[in-house]
């Protein structure tokens, strides 16, 4: 039996693109994944997402490839994550200094519940990464000794990053995306990611093409992920007019979500 046969891997899972890549590059190994998604903060993409989540676990768990072995999806709401002032402090510390964002507060506060948890932190600089800054400017990072992933340096890294940041594993801080694209289609599993969720104001159930994370998706190479209509909406975003519809397709949109609800 291998060291990692049988091991159960927690992993932060947003139904996104890093946290995915993880997930499939997990389900080729004979592990048990533990996915663990935190709900209740008002995103507007939150049931996209769990959609998202669902039909990518229904499509690994029919491949001949997946030899791991899913768990249950753990759903946190937000709310019902224990405070620690101790952590909060250090968190409001580092911000101070770096502006890292305010999810981390209360990520490093469900990381003290779940140590070991993986986050889906991708390979970038101080300057393109507030995460990865964080972990320049108060330690370092070293490959933990059992397994392929990275974690803090407890020797080489302040009180308040280990607080911050110690108690989670980085299992992808070593690849860019377009490496991780690459694997995606070496691999064969092209069609799976299609099914991730990633933007902020979908248009009526699809990617708006617009938003911050649909511009990253497309300018990084990845077009597939997107129809074809929010390619249309990003190609033309710069033109007034069309800024003033998709003002107006935002409020509609809104407003069908909130009937919905």
């Amino acid at each position: 039996m291998s060291q990692t046969e049988n091991k159960t891997i927690k992993i932060l899972w947003t139904g996104g693109w890093d946290s995915t890549y993880r997930i499939i590059e997990l389900s080729r190994r004979p592990v048990n994944i533990q996915p663990i998604y935190v709900y209740g903060d008002g995103r507007i993409s939150e049931n996209y997402e769990r959609t998202a989540m669902q039909k990518i676990l229904s499509e690994l768990k029919n491949l001949k490839e997946t030899k791991a072995t899913f768990l249950p999806i753990n759903f946190i709401k937000k709310s019902s994550i224990p405070l620690y002032q101790e952590i909060t402090d250090a968190y409001n510390l580092i911000k101070s200094e770096t502006n890292l964002g305010s999810q981390h507060e209360w990520l490093a506060r469900l990381a003290y519940v779940y140590p070991g948890m993986e986050i889906g932190t991708e390979s970038g600089s101080p300057e393109t990464s507030r995460i990865i800054a964080t972990i320049y400017k108060y330690g370092e990072i070293i490959k933990e000794v059992d397994g392929d992933c990275y974690i803090l340096d407890p020797k080489k890294s302040s009180k308040e990053v280990m607080l911050v940041l110690g108690n989670f594993k980085f299992p992808i801080i070593d690849k860019t995306e377009l490496e991780m694209k690459r694997n995606i289609e070496m691999w064969g599993y092209k069609e799976v990611m299609k099914n991730i969720w990633f933007c902020h104001t979908p248009f009526y159930g699809k990617p708006c093409g617009l938003c911050h994370p649909c511009e990253v998706k497309i300018q990084s190479g990845m077009e597939f992920l997107l129809p074809k209509s929010a390619l249309k909406r990003f190609k033309r975003k710069n033109v007034t007019l069309y800024k003033l519809i998709y003002k107006l397709e935002r409020i509609i949109n809104k407003t069908m979500i909130f009937k919905l609800q």
